[in-house]
């Protein structure tokens, strides 16, 4: 963009400059101008750029900035030694600046009072004796700058070259600045947008909370008064089965109404501790716990139903009395419905193993089964809530093992799941022992 040094004597071609003539300064100026206008993001700082630098890369005594409006020439900046006509507008066909871009080529008048284009009576308030005018963009001019001069002038070809340069980053800068403008009114309505949309999924988020809160306030109501008749029933099923009249088939028949009887009672408390441990209000009433016997109890309660499908129940336990410190109900329950997801899902004539074990730092607890197995993939979502196994043959509700881990992890502990060899799964928790180096904590 950087024009040559030329001669204001000599005679040259439009756009070029002869270098005969030392003026250096103009192109030096030049570049930092175009660096300048590069930089600018809206029309306000391009006119102060360029009604500056319009009269320091000639030397006149006046410049204006002008843009088309329509079918009118807008003067809208202005520095010069006296007012001209700034704020102003003029038909384009009634000014110079017109003529340059209707003609879209630079025009330079020595003397306006010799020039039919110069309406005479609008200059001559002003100290303007000749001037030049070159359009912003030649091709669909947007505008023109013009150099005016109070005493009689002629502007050379490259004091012209300088002018159009100038003109020619002006219009590139004002190119730049509207597809910056209408980036940033895209930026500004996706934005608009993107909160519109984020206040609509925030008010969704908060009814299907509501909608949650309810279900689950109605869940819990529900399970709340199906306890009392589950326990009345599970209660008479135990004194029936109590009785030493019964015959085999009755005594299965009454095992069958207490093991379902049984499964309400913890599938609702399963209910409502899960609803407890959302609002922070699990929490365990640790006492002592001999894991052995509460291993053998649940055996006890649950072999009825193994023994409807012909499944044996084995048990294994190496865990010395006073080794673990737990909420008893809350871990009988979790035992409860990791031996009872065993049996459910482990074929007929199967055996389900229950081992556990303490070493110094945790007592580890494992029921296996010879079922279908839990894919890699499954073995952390299927503590969640409500998740479902499809074609795996694994169905049902998900709060069980969803207990499971609330209860576990409110004990400090965590649970897993594992191959089993030679099939099925091994369903595992671990909580903290009591045991130090082979001794009871004191």
């Amino acid at each position: 963009m950087t024009a040559a040094i030329c001669s204001r004597a000599e005679p040259a071609r439009y756009g070029e400059c002869p270098p005969t003539e030392d003026l250096a300064p103009y192109p030096g100026a030049l570049v930092g101008i175009v660096q300048d206008l590069s930089l600018a993001r809206d029309m306000p700082t391009i006119m102060e750029i360029v009604r500056k630098a319009a009269r320091e890369l000639t030397g006149a005594d006046g410049a204006t900035f002008v843009l088309r409006d329509g079918d009118l020439c807008y003067y809208a900046e202005e520095n010069a030694i006296a007012p001209l006509w700034k704020g102003r507008r003029f038909p384009m066909s009634a000014c110079i600046s017109g003529w340059a871009m209707i003609h879209r080529e630079a025009v330079a008048v020595e003397d306006i009072y010799d020039d039919p284009r110069i309406p005479v009576d609008a200059y001559r308030p002003t100290f303007v004796q000749s001037l030049c005018m070159v359009p912003i963009r030649t091709k669909a001019p947007i505008g023109a700058i013009g150099n005016y001069w109070a005493s009689r002038h002629h502007a050379t070809p490259c004091e012209l070259a300088h002018l159009q340069a100038l003109a020619d980053s002006t219009s590139v800068a004002v190119e730049n600045v509207e597809v910056y403008a209408e980036l940033e009114k895209r930026v500004q309505d996706r934005t608009r947008e993107l909160e519109a949309r984020s206040r609509e999924l925030a008010a969704e988020h908060a009814a299907l909370l509501e909608l949650q809160r309810q279900k689950e306030e109605l869940s819990a109501l529900v399970v709340h008064d199906l306890k009392s008749p589950a326990a009345a029933i599970a209660l008479a099923a135990a004194v029936q089965l109590r009785s030493a009249d019964l015959n085999p088939a009755e005594r299965r028949r009454w095992s069958a109404v207490f093991s379902s009887a049984e499964r309400i009672i913890r599938t609702a408390a399963n209910v409502l501790d899960i609803a407890q441990s959302q609002d922070g209000r699990l929490v365990p009433r640790y006492a002592d716990v001999e894991l052995c016997g509460l291993l053998a109890e649940i055996r006890d309660v649950v072999l009825p139903i193994a023994e409807k499908h012909e499944q044996t129940i084995e048990l294994s336990c190496d865990v010395p009395a006073g080794a673990l410190r737990a909420d008893r109900d809350l871990l009988g329950r979790t035992l409860h419905n990791f031996v009872d997801n065993a049996l459910r899902y482990s074929p007929t004539r199967s055996t389900v193993r229950i081992e556990a074990r303490a070493d110094a730092a945790w007592v580890t607890v494992a029921v296996c089964d010879e079922g279908p197995g839990v894919p890699v993939e499954m073995r952390e979502r299927i503590f969640d809530r409500y998740v479902r196994l499809e074609g795996n043959g694994r169905s049902g509700w998900g709060l069980g093992l969803s207990f499971c881990k609330l209860a576990v992890e409110a004990h400090g502990g965590a649970s897993w799941i594992e191959d089993n060899t030679p099939k099925g799964s091994r369903f595992c928790f671990r909580l903290p022992t009591t045991l130090v180096q082979g001794t009871l904590m004191t």
